[in-house]
């Protein structure tokens, strides 16, 4: 079983990340930024937990931006807010938008390397 503060240091990562790729979008893009992250766990290909996901170099383009400062750090308050996201999220009490999709990006990148993969739209984010 996990310990309490495995869950609390997972969930923070996962926040984070919530909050810096989707802290624009709606309620329901901010699910599927937290189901992506754990699609990526479950596929063992970026890491073995939410945090290793979160923090491998170049996946979370907002969270690089965090660690050198490009991009702000939530306040405590909005990250609490994120936070009761992530955990809805984690414990499956919300329904998943993105399906087993493992990327995701902003629309207004160039979609060729999409084509023929099934595709949600979530606000601006595109998941696959």
């Amino acid at each position: 079983m996990e310990s309490i503060n495995y869950v609390d240091v997972q969930l923070t990562c996962m926040a984070y990340a919530i909050y810096a790729e989707a802290n624009t979008q709606s309620l329901q893009t901010k699910h599927g930024v937290g189901y992506l992250i754990l699609n990526r766990v479950r596929s063992k290909r970026y890491g073995k937990d939410i945090c290793d996901v979160v923090y491998s170099k170049g996946q979370f383009i907002g969270i690089q931006d965090m660690l050198t400062n490009k991009h702000d750090e939530p306040t405590l308050e909005d990250l609490l807010k994120t936070k009761l996201i992530a955990l809805n999220v984690y414990y499956g009490k919300v329904t998943n938008p993105v399906g087993r999709s493992l990327y995701f990006h902003d629309d207004s990148i160039d979609m060729k390397h999409v084509w023929g993969r099934k595709a949600v739209k979530l606000d601006n984010l595109i998941f696959y």
